[in-house]
């Protein structure tokens, strides 16, 4: 069972790990943010959930979850499946991540919550 965002990091190999080690850092220096694993894998919080980062075989998927709000901040976002307001990125190499861009994307996830509250309620 993994216990801290760090386990879950470590438990990730290759391309997908570095990735993730490398948006972790991103996430963490855009300030504001406090992690946790839940459901299996890292989410962001500030006034509630703000993003997520989830480890697969060939990328990173790091996902919004008023990310649907935010698709012109990332041509590369993409509106997920079902009713939410779900939109990710997957990410595939470490230059994908880019931390004065990631910041941007957290500050916008944090204004809409503090703005709409959060969107797990």
């Amino acid at each position: 069972m993994t216990r801290t965002v760090e386990d879950y990091i470590a438990g990730l190999s290759g391309v997908p790990g570095d990735v993730a080690k490398r948006l972790h850092a991103a996430l963490i220096a855009a300030g504001g943010l406090t992690d946790i694993v839940k459901w299996g894998h890292p989410i962001y919080e500030a006034g509630g959930a703000v993003c997520l980062l989830k480890g697969a075989k060939d990328h990173v998927t790091f996902g919004f979850w008023r990310g649907a709000e935010m698709l012109d901040l990332d041509p590369r976002l993409e509106k997920g499946g079902g009713k939410g307001d779900m939109a990710y990125i997957r990410l595939r190499a470490t230059d994908d991540v880019d931390d004065a861009h990631v910041a941007r994307l957290v500050a916008k996830g944090i204004e809409l919550n503090r703005l709409k509250g959060d969107p797990m309620k």
